[in-house]
């Protein structure tokens, strides 16, 4: 059994930098921004893309995927396609719980892909919500790392963020954790693990987003 991480949107592996190290077992990071490439794509269907990283990372049916926000929504399709066990931490299995600047799913594409929502002008206004929190730093080096990265390969992770199934997906994540002060992603309506922080309490508050998972993996190996 290995843990797979998947981070979320315009991460690094790093957002599990604070937690991985606490949960014990083999640990392998998925990587989006590789596996989508800087080739522009067309809205991806979300099942065939699981099924792509299936057969990219070798995953087995008893890998447990731990994703963070986007990562949670992938790891979501990915038990769809191969019934892996899943944690979403700061994730959603309804879109209408993304939080966006926007309502105009084509106007928000466009603003990424020409480099007017993240760079060096909106990065004030896009921090503002962080200023004196406990994740201030962590969030501005995602967006940082936003401003400075390949557009086509970010504008793909956002249609990953915006992205549909092409067929009906019911699973249920086997453990949600989320934080009540997330500003990105609303909590669910289903039960969950309530952390304290916000859309990074796993990278500002290891030890209580790390709890759960380590009793749920407990289970597993019992």
């Amino acid at each position: 059994m290995r843990l797979l991480f998947i981070h979320g949107f315009g991460e690094t592996e790093n957002i599990f930098s604070q937690l991985a190290p606490i949960l014990e077992g083999e640990k392998v990071y998925v990587n989006l921004w590789d596996s989508l490439g800087n080739k522009r794509h067309n809205e991806p269907d979300l099942v065939d893309f699981a099924r792509e990283l299936v057969q990219k990372y070798a995953i087995k049916k008893d890998d447990i995927i731990i994703g963070h926000s986007l990562g949670g929504w992938v790891a979501y399709h990915i038990k769809h396609v191969n019934g892996n066990k899943i944690v979403q931490i700061a994730s959603w299995t309804s879109p209408q719980k993304i939080v966006s600047p926007l309502k105009n799913k084509k106007i928000l594409l466009w603003l990424v892909s020409n480099g007017l929502l993240f760079n060096q002008f909106t990065k004030g206004y896009l921090t503002k919500g962080y200023k004196t929190r406990s994740s201030e730093a962590v969030y501005n080096e995602i967006i940082d790392h936003m401003i400075a990265a390949d557009r086509t390969c970010l504008t793909n992770q956002l249609k990953l963020v915006l992205g549909r199934a092409k067929e009906t997906v019911e699973v249920v994540p086997d453990l949600r954790i989320h934080a009540k002060k997330d500003k990105v992603i609303r909590y669910p309506d289903e039960s969950f693990h309530e952390v304290p922080g916000d859309h990074f309490s796993l990278h500002t508050h290891p030890i209580e987003v790390a709890t759960p998972i380590q009793k749920f993996l407990s289970t597993i190996n019992d």
